[in-house]
């Protein structure tokens, strides 16, 4: 009898360790998958155990906001869970291409297994692929990308993205006309413009008029300039729609400028300055596309490619639309690294090292 208890307590502790290092939610799936052609369908997915201490490089356009931070937060969270070994590169911006090109050849100097690219480009990075990174798995994350050289993806499809803040708007403008300034981030360049056609095709018919468009790279000063030029253009908006960066600029700058009661904000995408001006009433309405819970699944689905394991090409969370109105029944957990986390560029396996 206390043969079989012991055993029963070690096959406990087994599966305690190996839910302790796992993670499960609610996702959508794409078939066939790297086109976004057809609606998603749900499913329950859970992590899986790493058999070996892989070697992962993750290539991100920036860590210029609390977007990216966030997706990093994710991923190194689940790699040391997973007991793996993970390199950061980060390209300094979206229009770093050369800089981005020569990091994908130092994942493969590293030694990678399996890279995550986290291109700035949508179509100018792939068919160099196979060129630099040789025979290792590329797999796409957050950022939208022509499939050549993607063995598989974590993303959502961004143009949902600008249909959710267009529908929002839309109903908004039923009370009173919209003179919109739009901020949606670099021209062409990490889903912008996929945004601003879903965008534009939900405000079609409706009293909202886009009176300006300026582009500009995720940068605080960059936004802030931008937006100080446009509210002098047009000081009759009353409406700012951009990306969190631009958002978290117009926050302050509107206060400066006594028109924060006249000029409301919404914004593309959720970063922890944007949470909070959600919950200060100072923010309408955020889109999050859940990138702790994005940085996660990137590493489990690179782990399970490795390992031959079950694999669903294209993944990602559901996109959750913010107001302050919900924002009590938001987890916060799988969309916003916590305020004290800063960037990581490494991540080093305990197996590794005692190898």
């Amino acid at each position: 009898m206390m043969r079989n208890l012991i055993r029963l307590l070690g096959i406990t502790l087994l599966f305690t360790v190996c839910y302790a290092n796992s993670f499960s939610n609610r996702i959508n799936v794409w078939s066939p998958p790297f086109s976004y052609s057809t609606p998603p369908e749900e499913q329950s997915y859970r992590s899986v155990t790493a058999k070996q201490a892989w070697r992962l490089c993750a290539l991100y356009p920036h860590l210029k906001d609390s977007y990216w931070l966030s997706v990093n937060y994710g991923m190194v969270e689940q790699a040391r869970l997973s007991n793996i070994e993970l390199q950061v590169f980060d390209a300094g911006g979206y229009y770093s291409l050369a800089t981005q090109l020569e990091q994908i050849q130092q994942c493969r100097n590293w030694g990678a297994d399996a890279i995550l690219l986290g291109a700035i480009s949508f179509d100018r990075i792939n068919p160099q692929l196979t060129a630099l990174a040789g025979n290792i798995p590329v797999l796409g994350l957050i950022n939208e990308t022509i499939p050549q050289g993607i063995s598989a993806r974590v993303g959502v499809p961004w143009r949902e993205m600008g249909i959710n803040v267009g529908q929002f708007l839309a109903q908004r403008s039923q009370h009173h006309p919209l003179k919109v300034l739009l901020l949606p981030g670099p021209q062409n360049r990490g889903g912008t413009d996929l945004v601003e056609q879903g965008f534009y095709k939900e405000i079609a018919g409706h009293p909202i008029e886009v009176v300006d468009i300026a582009w500009g790279d995720n940068d605080h000063e960059a936004q802030r300039n931008l937006l100080q030029q446009m509210l002098e253009q047009h000081p009759d908006i009353n409406l700012i729609a951009g990306s969190a960066v631009a958002i978290e600029a117009a926050i302050p700058e509107l206060q400066l400028h006594k028109l924060a009661d006249n000029v409301d904000l919404v914004s593309f995408y959720l970063s922890h300055e944007v949470y909070r001006g959600l919950k200060r009433h100072r923010v309408l309405m955020a889109n999050s596309d859940q990138m702790v819970l994005q940085g996660r699944l990137s590493v489990d689905q690179a782990i399970r490619l490795l390992q031959k394991e079950p694999l669903l090409q294209d993944i990602g969370p559901k996109i959750l639309t913010l107001t302050p109105e919900n924002l009590a029944d938001f987890d916060i957990h799988s969309s916003l690294s916590p305020g004290e986390f800063r960037p990581e560029y490494e991540v080093h396996s305990t197996s590794a090292t005692n190898k």
